[in-house]
């Protein structure tokens, strides 16, 4: 119980805090000062606190602006020197993308070599590669993966020829022909005729020919000019083809074990390259003899 003197001390003291104005809310700078205690009796009573009692309490002030920047993202409220750190970092990966794409660009169309038409290096009186019969450009070439494990043969089935003169027109007009049929270029990779077996480049050594289906993509084809359901090729002709598959596996265009096939052992019940060449595809080197039954007469 509280004793008299203690009762008008507490009936005459004042209670003064001082309060200061915060976020349009009144919050006071201190404890008020508790009643003077001189005696106290406590009979019966557990817990007992005696003076003032102070509780701590936290609370976290976040700024309206800060909040809505950071669920919105790009719309931080920052100084003018972290906005402008901001837009250097944003220019300098720009400038990074377009060096990148650059370098990309460079490598694959400048650094990195282009695929060209292979010239194997046969310099025989009796070869002629294209300029030399004045091909005309090629409207696409797509080149093969090398090296190849077929060799096809077929013919023209048309006017032969005797001269190189006479031989370099008929060449000229079958590649005419094949370009009015829509071919990108002349069809075989190899064209060989005439009396002294003279050989012409046609495609190319590494380049997609088109004379049989299914077939351009995994062999070199060679054509001798003619119809040799009528005439025989003769020696000339034969001895030359040997020295340039021999060439063809030298550069890597063939492997060394490549098959010879005529153009009816691989594509049945058709004329090319005609019986009378088929008699004789055994004067060529690795001809595989097998399948003739196909090959019409």
């Amino acid at each position: 119980m509280w004793s008299a003197r203690e009762g008008a001390a507490e009936g005459n003291g004042k209670i003064c805090s001082d309060v200061v104005v915060m976020d349009d809310r009144a919050v006071a700078t201190g404890m008020p000062p508790g009643p003077m205690v001189s005696t106290l009796n406590v009979t019966k009573s557990s817990k007992v606190h005696i003076g003032p009692k102070i509780v701590s309490v936290t609370q976290n002030v976040h700024n309206a602006e800060m909040i809505k920047g950071r669920f919105v993202g790009l719309e931080l409220v920052s100084s003018k020197h972290s906005r402008r750190v901001r837009c250097s970092v944003a220019v300098f990966i720009c400038w990074a993308l377009i060096v990148a794409i650059g370098l990309i660009v460079y490598l694959i169309y400048v650094a990195m070599p282009k695929q060209t038409r292979l010239d194997i290096g046969l310099n025989e009186t009796w070869y002629l590669r294209r300029g030399d019969w004045q091909a005309m450009p090629a409207y696409a070439v797509n080149f093969l993966q090398l090296p190849l494990s077929n060799v096809i043969i077929g013919h023209s089935a048309a006017t032969s020829c005797q001269r190189r003169f006479d031989c370099i027109e008929t060449v000229m007009g079958i590649q005419q022909n094949h370009l009015r049929r829509s071919f990108d270029d002349i069809g075989p990779n190899f064209l060989v005729g005439g009396d002294d077996g003279w050989v012409f480049e046609g495609r190319g050594a590494n380049v997609f020919g088109a004379m049989v289906v299914n077939y351009n993509r995994i062999s070199i084809s060679i054509m001798f000019i003619g119809d040799y359901t009528r005439i025989y090729p003769n020696q000339y002709q034969f001895d030359h083809i040997n020295i340039l598959l021999d060439r063809l596996v030298e550069v890597g265009v063939l492997r060394p074990d490549y098959t010879v096939w005529g153009q009816c052992q691989v594509n049945p019940d058709t004329f090319s390259p005609g019986w009378r060449l088929v008699n004789n595809l055994s004067s060529i080197n690795n001809w595989n003899s097998s399948n003739t039954q196909g090959c019409l007469r």
